[in-house]
């Protein structure tokens, strides 16, 4: 009886052991289950964060391109401007690629202008040949057609019509864009933002006592330059006319010496001026002692019209009659250069004398002509 309790005891000890490791053995998957559920749910939500930051920056790359777009800067405009890319844009985009840029601003005009105008300031970082760096100041000018005039004209509506580049201080300007193929647009922009604006890379001189050049003026008259400026009173003249015809004088450098300048068998003889309400006064001389060839002239310059004149004298009462102003000019050049240079001043403040002693006094750099 008791060996059968002790197997009995035996017997249920065993099944409990079995069934405890049978109830195991059943747990254990459902817990490997979860634990890998958990891994993987950690794992998805791991991936999703990263895949939202990536998001978030290819999404942060493209609104920071997309800011550099929107504003125009010198750098893109040089970029542009290489293989004929700005005139690939405006063919390709037209003015609406323009304004695209957030910088481009409208100009108002008259309400009889045939174009209209936008503009957009722009700044190039000029490095001297002494390697001093500075800011210059430019303007962008994008004129284009009239819907409401376009079409009577030839054009289509919005139609870009020229683009320039102006650096504001000297007023030099540059053609990057022209619809009508007479025109060619400057093919160096680089050149021309690299352009050094100071007399003395060309010529060193002797200026008149007091007087000092004021900054590079384009197309002066015939010339581009620089105007003399000292204390003196400003001759009176009418509205428009140029201040090369009523300033105390200047020095002038012009690209075009074979429309001005005539050489006889290697002799510079003559200069001529083909300009309205100028006339010359007396015969040309031939001026010795300069560094190059040169001739002596005088010039009569119209200060106001008919019509300007009476104008003036309604405001000013009284007025001494002074219609025209009168200036010594001293022509430089070579035979074989293009490049010429022109010394002027007013006799209202200097004599002849002055002039050539000017012009005796200029010593030519390399880069003159």
């Amino acid at each position: 009886m008791r060996k059968r309790i002790v197997f009995i005891m035996a017997t249920l000890c065993a099944l409990l052991i079995i069934g405890c490791g049978a109830s195991n053995s059943e747990e254990d998957p459902a817990g490997t289950d979860n634990q890998i559920k958990v891994t993987y749910v950690e794992n998805a939500e791991q991936i999703d964060a990263e895949e939202k930051g990536a998001s978030e920056n290819i999404d942060k790359g493209e609104d920071l391109k997309d800011q550099t777009v929107k504003a125009l800067t010198m750098e893109v405009l040089l970029e542009l401007y290489e293989n004929d890319g700005l005139a690939l844009k405006v063919e390709e985009e037209g003015l609406e690629g323009f304004l695209a840029y957030e910088n481009m601003k409208p100009v108002s005009a008259r309400e009889d202008s045939l174009t209209g105008l936008y503009i957009c300031d722009l700044v190039y970082p000029y490095m001297s040949e002494n390697g001093i760096t500075s800011d210059r100041n430019y303007e962008l000018q994008l004129s284009y057609w009239h819907p409401e005039t376009a079409e009577e004209y030839g054009h289509t509506e919005n139609e870009i019509d020229n683009i320039r580049l102006m650096e504001k201080e000297s007023q030099d300007t540059a053609l990057l864009y022209e619809v009508d193929e007479q025109f060619t647009p400057i093919k160096d922009l680089q050149g021309f933002l690299q352009r050094d604006y100071g007399m003395d890379q060309y010529l060193i001189c002797d200026l008149p006592d007091g007087f000092t050049l004021g900054v590079f003026q384009p197309d002066i008259a015939f010339y581009d330059g620089w105007l003399l400026e000292g204390e003196v009173e400003e001759l009176p003249h009418d509205e428009g006319i140029s201040e090369a015809w009523y300033c105390p004088g200047g020095i002038g450098r012009g690209e075009n010496a074979s429309q001005i300048l005539q050489f006889d068998s290697g002799t510079f003889t003559d200069a001529v001026l083909m300009m309205n309400h100028t006339e010359q006064l007396g015969e040309t001389e031939i001026l010795e002692g300069c560094e190059v060839q040169a001739v002596l002239a005088e010039y009569a310059f119209d200060l106001f019209t008919a019509a300007g004149w009476e104008d003036y004298l309604s405001q000013h009462p009284g007025a001494e009659e002074v219609l025209n102003s009168y200036y010594w000019y001293v022509f430089m050049g070579k035979e074989d250069s293009d490049i010429f240079y022109v010394l002027f001043l007013n006799q209202e403040y200097f004599t002849k004398d002055d002039v050539i002693h000017m012009a005796q006094s200029v010593q030519f750099t390399e880069r003159a002509f």
